[in-house]
């Protein structure tokens, strides 16, 4: 395959929230103008707990069923294609990745063209705790950042 003919890939953060959601329609929109593919990840890490940490827990075989962090990715990313692009929802690649949020999408977008992400995503008393993911990831980004916001 040539470098013509290999598609550019628009990667697009997404967590069901609603400035994701916002994101994940802008990529919709704009991928076929601007030549790309779009991929469309969601990452989730295993919270550890006192227990865990004291080494009695059950670390990540501790979760049942939808409290799995795996799980819920994996279906709210194919809820959330299967909103966005309806039918043509198997024509989208879809990532569930285990990771450091900013630090897991920051390595991907040496292999994208594009990041896509919303504005928030936990809400701002957890963006003033944990600062902006969309803040860190414009400032350590390998590729150029698409920050879309949400419904107001």
């Amino acid at each position: 395959m040539s470098s013509e003919d290999k598609k550019r890939v628009m990667l697009v953060a997404f967590d069901g929230s609603p400035s994701s959601t916002a994101a994940l329609h802008w990529a919709a929109e704009h991928a076929s103008q601007l030549q790309m593919q779009i991929e469309v990840v969601n990452i989730w890490e295993y919270a550890e707990s006192a227990l865990d940490v004291a080494g009695v827990g059950f670390g990540s075989a501790g979760y049942v069923g939808e409290s799995d962090p795996q799980v819920w990715s994996e279906q709210i990313l194919k809820e959330g294609v299967a909103t966005e692009f309806g039918k043509r929802a198997d024509e989208v690649k879809v990532s569930s990745i285990e990771g450091s949020v900013v630090r897991t999408l920051v390595d991907l977008t040496r292999g994208a063209e594009l990041l896509v992400m919303g504005s928030r995503g936990h809400g701002k008393l957890a963006d003033l705790i944990l600062g902006s993911v969309s803040e860190s990831c414009a400032a350590k980004s390998k590729c150029p950042v698409v920050i879309v916001h949400g419904p107001a």
